[in-house]
């Protein structure tokens, strides 16, 4: 049976042709459509546009959030979480040597490509080239050679990045341990006969034995079983007393780090250890509540004012899944200093969605001025003005359109977040937010907000006025030894909410009658009173 022509000519479709072929096709396809078939190429043939980024395809704005906080890039800021608990900003970068005291050192290259919320361990590189002998590297420092200068004298070689420990190491993920999953009752040990005298502790290894093994390249796990040989009463613990002694000998010679994702929540517990009143003394629990009672949700349309060096902006960038609008209020001529917003990594792409406006340009009556003009300028400067006044009229264009999609009105929320007075900006702000908007003011100062309660509730345009308080407390939760811990910051600061109305100049009849009924005594009360003024 033969195949029909339609087969064989689909049969020849799946072949690869040859470019002699390809340019047959495309002339015959041209000449049954009536297309002139393309010129040959000639050195005097006019070149294609280029290519914009804008005309490049670009992927869902979903995958790009999705790698941002599940793998480090090249260039990203990334939080390690120390053995220690302690937080370290580094920089995940080709060159460079991330340098962490006591718990090690590592080339900043490995960072790049590895996942976020997994512990990796600092070993030695394998692969990594013999190490230089210390004198040698002493000597070359001693003669001038930190920065890869060769000695003319000395004939000292060349210090590089080789030759620094540090270099020589990599990571690799930590192996998980077990949890103690104990019952109290099963416990049969008991502390009570452990005697914590110093000839007993003297058995364990001391200062001059840990070092001497680190210098063998000895491992941590081996120096914790070397620990628990020497320990004759470890037996005596309990499984809990077995369990904490054992993280305690983890933090002293385990050489970890755990990356930190890039969410609100680990930012915001970096900033409140690091520099609380850089953000207000804003905590998790507030901010959350702050989220949640402004109804942040992806699409929508907020006015923000900042004073918390962009933490409440990237955290309501960070819900909104950078789909929507967020207009920042600022009293600089220049952008705000979003350095909360570089450590979470967004791209140019996740921070289109946030627009500024200075408190002067968002007056309605407000004109920018021209540009200053060139007059008495030399003839050479023309390029350089006309590339200037391009600019500005970019400028202007992109400040017009910023301030029509402000006095257009029909923004979602408020939030507000700062160190002025909130009345002055609630009263300037009001007439841009629809109805059932949400208004949500943080302070750190309680009288503050009672102010603005008070005036709130005097105020015709909002309803269900609230003024709260968060409390949160931490707990560890594990099998058979769960309990809150001992200590917590009390200061968590203070939240005003309140929802937009507008008011309806209909008044129904019975309350036309109730308003006469009081005007009418109201007026006879003070008629009585000039009566007996008079007499």
């Amino acid at each position: 049976m033969e195949p029909s022509p339609q087969a064989e000519q689909s049969i020849q479709a799946d072949q690869p042709m040859l470019v002699d072929e390809v340019a047959t096709v495309a002339e015959a396809s041209a000449a049954d459509t009536d297309i002139p078939a393309q010129p040959e190429a000639s050195s005097s043939r006019t070149p294609h546009p280029r290519k914009g980024k804008d005309d490049e395809p670009q992927e869902p704005l979903e995958d790009v959030l999705r790698r941002r906080t599940t793998i480090i890039q090249e260039g990203d800021n990334v939080l390690l979480r120390l053995p220690s608990d302690t937080v370290k900003a580094v920089v995940a970068s080709k060159d460079g040597l991330v340098q962490l005291g006591k718990f090690g050192a590592f080339p900043a290259k490995y960072l790049v490509g590895l996942h976020y919320d997994i512990t990796y361990e600092i070993v030695p590189n394998p692969d990594a080239p013999a190490a230089t002998d210390v004198a040698d590297v002493m000597e070359e420092a001693v003669f001038g050679q930190a920065k890869g200068k060769k000695s003319k004298k000395k004939g000292g070689k060349k210090a590089g990045k080789q030759d620094t420990p540090g270099f020589k190491n990599m990571l690799r993920p930590l192996r998980p341990r077990g949890m103690v999953d104990a019952v109290i009752d099963d416990i049969k040990e008991t502390n009570e006969f452990i005697d914590d005298s110093e000839e007993n502790r003297g058995a364990l290894l001391s200062q001059d034995e840990i070092n001497e093994l680190k210098a063998q390249g000895v491992g941590a796990e081996e120096m914790i079983r070397r620990q628990m040989e020497r320990h004759e009463q470890f037996e005596l613990k309990t499984d809990f007393s077995k369990e904490k002694w054992l993280k305690r000998k983890e933090k002293k010679y385990l050489q970890t780090i755990h990356p930190l994702a890039p969410s609100s929540i680990n930012v915001v517990n970096h900033y409140a250890q690091r520099s609380a009143q850089s953000i207000l003394f804003l905590r998790e629990d507030t901010l959350s509540q702050l989220l949640n009672l402004s109804n942040v949700r992806p699409g929508g349309r907020y006015l923000v004012v900042d004073d918390t060096g962009g933490l409440v902006t990237a955290a309501l960038a960070d819900r909104m899944g950078c789909e929507g609008r967020i207009l920042l209020f600022t009293d600089a001529d220049s952008p705000p200093a979003w350095g909360v917003l570089n450590i979470m990594n967004f791209s140019e792409r996740e921070l289109a969605c946030i627009k500024w406006l200075n408190w002067m340009e968002a007056d309605e009556e407000y004109e920018r001025p021209a540009p200053p003009g060139e007059d008495g300028m030399p003839a050479i400067a023309e390029a350089k003005t006309a590339a200037r006044l391009r600019r500005h009229r970019a400028q202007v264009a992109e400040l017009n359109a910023t301030r029509a999609e402000l006095h257009a009105g029909g923004w979602d929320g408020i939030v507000l977040a700062t160190e002025m007075s909130p009345i002055s900006v609630i009263n300037r702000l009001t007439r841009y937010l629809m109805g059932s908007g949400t208004l949500t003011v943080y302070s750190p100062f309680q009288q503050v907000l009672a102010e603005s309660l008070q005036h709130l509730r005097r105020n015709q345009h909002y309803l269900a006025t609230q003024l709260t308080e968060s409390w949160s407390r931490t707990y560890q939760v594990l099998p058979g030894r769960t309990h809150p811990l001992m200590t917590t910051s009390a200061m968590s600061g203070y939240l005003l909410h309140a929802t937009r109305v507008i008011p309806s100049s209909f008044v129904p009849e019975s309350h036309q009658r109730h308003l006469k009924r009081r005007k009418k005594a109201n007026g006879a009360a003070e008629g009585t009173g000039e009566a007996e003024v008079d007499e």
